[in-house]
Protein backbone atom coordinates (compact mmCIF):
# COMPACT_ATOMS: atom_id res chain seq x y z
CA UNK A 1 0.00 0.00 0.00
CA UNK A 2 2.86 1.99 0.52
CA UNK A 3 4.02 1.86 -2.75
CA UNK A 4 0.44 2.58 -4.36
CA UNK A 5 0.69 5.72 -2.04
CA UNK A 6 3.97 6.93 -3.58
CA UNK A 7 2.86 6.36 -7.13
CA UNK A 8 -0.51 8.23 -6.37
CA UNK A 9 1.31 11.36 -4.88
CA UNK A 10 3.41 11.33 -7.97
CA UNK A 11 1.12 11.15 -10.85
CA UNK A 12 -0.90 13.96 -8.63
CA UNK A 13 -3.93 12.39 -7.07
CA UNK A 14 -6.19 14.43 -5.61
CA UNK A 15 -7.17 12.11 -2.64
CA UNK A 16 -7.11 8.29 -1.81
CA UNK A 17 -10.36 6.31 -0.44
CA UNK A 18 -9.95 3.02 1.71
CA UNK A 19 -12.49 0.45 1.10
CA UNK A 20 -13.42 -1.63 4.07
CA UNK A 21 -11.31 -4.50 4.44
CA UNK A 22 -7.86 -2.65 3.12
CA UNK A 23 -4.36 -2.48 4.34
CA UNK A 24 -3.41 -0.49 6.82
CA UNK A 25 -1.75 2.67 5.42
CA UNK A 26 -0.94 3.62 9.19
CA UNK A 27 0.64 0.45 9.76
CA UNK A 28 4.30 1.00 10.36
CA UNK A 29 5.39 -0.66 7.34
CA UNK A 30 3.04 1.06 4.88
CA UNK A 31 4.39 4.33 6.53
CA UNK A 32 7.91 3.38 5.95
CA UNK A 33 7.53 2.29 2.40
CA UNK A 34 4.92 5.28 1.92
CA UNK A 35 8.32 7.33 2.34
CA UNK A 36 6.10 10.20 3.78
CA UNK A 37 3.83 10.52 1.05
CA UNK A 38 1.11 9.23 3.51
CA UNK A 39 0.89 12.91 4.97
CA UNK A 40 0.99 14.04 2.08
CA UNK A 41 -2.13 13.17 0.27
CA UNK A 42 -5.17 13.38 1.51
CA UNK A 43 -6.59 9.81 2.96
CA UNK A 44 -9.98 9.29 3.72
CA UNK A 45 -11.97 5.92 5.20
CA UNK A 46 -15.64 4.80 3.81
CA UNK A 47 -17.32 2.43 5.12
CA UNK A 48 -18.55 1.06 2.01
CA UNK A 49 -18.45 1.38 -1.84
CA UNK A 50 -21.79 3.37 -1.65
CA UNK A 51 -20.01 5.86 -0.03
CA UNK A 52 -16.95 6.07 -1.45
CA UNK A 53 -18.90 6.83 -4.56
CA UNK A 54 -20.74 9.52 -2.47
CA UNK A 55 -16.85 10.79 -1.74
CA UNK A 56 -16.16 10.54 -5.72
CA UNK A 57 -19.30 12.50 -6.80
CA UNK A 58 -18.94 14.88 -4.19
CA UNK A 59 -15.31 15.77 -4.65
CA UNK A 60 -15.16 15.44 -8.91
CA UNK A 61 -18.94 15.91 -9.81
CA UNK A 62 -21.49 13.63 -11.35
CA UNK A 63 -19.35 13.22 -14.45
CA UNK A 64 -16.53 10.89 -12.94
CA UNK A 65 -15.54 7.81 -14.62
CA UNK A 66 -15.10 4.94 -12.47
CA UNK A 67 -12.47 2.05 -13.30
CA UNK A 68 -11.60 -1.94 -11.03
CA UNK A 69 -8.37 -3.22 -12.36
CA UNK A 70 -9.09 -6.82 -13.12
CA UNK A 71 -7.60 -9.71 -14.69
CA UNK A 72 -8.90 -9.88 -18.19
CA UNK A 73 -12.27 -11.43 -18.31
CA UNK A 74 -11.92 -12.51 -14.65
CA UNK A 75 -14.87 -10.25 -13.65
CA UNK A 76 -17.07 -11.65 -16.50
CA UNK A 77 -17.44 -8.57 -18.17
CA UNK A 78 -15.35 -7.22 -20.93
CA UNK A 79 -12.36 -5.60 -19.14
CA UNK A 80 -10.51 -2.75 -21.79
CA UNK A 81 -6.44 -2.81 -21.16
CA UNK A 82 -5.21 0.05 -19.52
CA UNK A 83 -3.91 2.23 -22.61
CA UNK A 84 -6.84 1.57 -23.91
CA UNK A 85 -8.98 4.03 -21.49
CA UNK A 86 -9.34 7.84 -22.47
CA UNK A 87 -8.52 9.75 -19.32
CA UNK A 88 -8.77 12.81 -21.30
CA UNK A 89 -8.33 14.97 -18.21
CA UNK A 90 -11.51 13.99 -16.96
CA UNK A 91 -12.45 12.93 -13.23
CA UNK A 92 -11.42 9.53 -12.63
CA UNK A 93 -11.51 6.96 -9.95
CA UNK A 94 -9.38 3.93 -9.92
CA UNK A 95 -10.33 1.01 -7.59
CA UNK A 96 -7.44 -1.41 -6.99
CA UNK A 97 -8.20 -4.87 -5.01
CA UNK A 98 -6.26 -6.60 -2.86
CA UNK A 99 -3.43 -8.47 -2.87
CA UNK A 100 -5.21 -12.11 -2.37
CA UNK A 101 -8.79 -11.60 -2.67
CA UNK A 102 -8.44 -9.12 -5.42
CA UNK A 103 -12.05 -6.81 -5.91
CA UNK A 104 -14.33 -7.04 -2.57
CA UNK A 105 -18.10 -8.83 -3.88
CA UNK A 106 -19.30 -5.02 -3.65
CA UNK A 107 -17.41 -3.92 -6.48
CA UNK A 108 -17.84 -6.78 -8.32
CA UNK A 109 -21.61 -6.70 -7.99
CA UNK A 110 -21.51 -3.14 -8.99
CA UNK A 111 -19.19 -3.77 -12.15
CA UNK A 112 -21.86 -6.74 -13.05
CA UNK A 113 -24.37 -3.87 -12.62
CA UNK A 114 -22.40 -1.45 -15.06
CA UNK A 115 -21.88 0.96 -12.50
CA UNK A 116 -17.91 0.35 -12.66
CA UNK A 117 -15.77 -0.31 -15.85
CA UNK A 118 -13.08 -2.55 -15.67
CA UNK A 119 -9.23 -2.68 -17.15
CA UNK A 120 -6.55 -4.76 -16.99
CA UNK A 121 -2.58 -4.46 -17.30
CA UNK A 122 -2.37 -7.31 -20.48
CA UNK A 123 0.54 -9.97 -19.50
CA UNK A 124 2.35 -12.61 -21.72
CA UNK A 125 0.55 -16.07 -21.28
CA UNK A 126 1.51 -18.35 -18.46
CA UNK A 127 1.32 -14.63 -15.64
CA UNK A 128 -1.45 -15.09 -13.45
CA UNK A 129 -1.29 -11.77 -11.93
CA UNK A 130 0.37 -8.33 -10.73
CA UNK A 131 1.34 -7.48 -7.24
CA UNK A 132 -1.37 -4.80 -6.68
CA UNK A 133 1.09 -1.99 -6.45
CA UNK A 134 2.59 -3.00 -9.60
CA UNK A 135 -0.39 -3.24 -11.10
CA UNK A 136 -1.81 0.24 -9.61
CA UNK A 137 1.50 2.05 -10.37
CA UNK A 138 1.35 0.70 -14.34
CA UNK A 139 -2.13 2.51 -14.68
CA UNK A 140 -1.26 5.27 -12.51
CA UNK A 141 1.67 6.58 -14.51
CA UNK A 142 0.01 5.77 -17.65
CA UNK A 143 -3.01 8.73 -16.22
CA UNK A 144 0.41 11.05 -16.24
CA UNK A 145 1.30 10.21 -19.94
CA UNK A 146 -1.62 10.90 -21.09
CA UNK A 147 -2.58 14.34 -19.05
CA UNK A 148 1.22 15.44 -20.40
CA UNK A 149 0.57 14.78 -24.31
Amino acid sequence: VGTLLRSSLAVGVSAIILLPGCCDVWSPKAIRSAMGCSFQIPIMSADSLNQALHLIQKDSGINCNIYAATMDKSSGVTSIPYYSVCWDHSNSALIIGSEGNGLSNEVRSAVKMGEIKTLHVPMQYGIESLNAAVCGSVILFDYLRQSQT
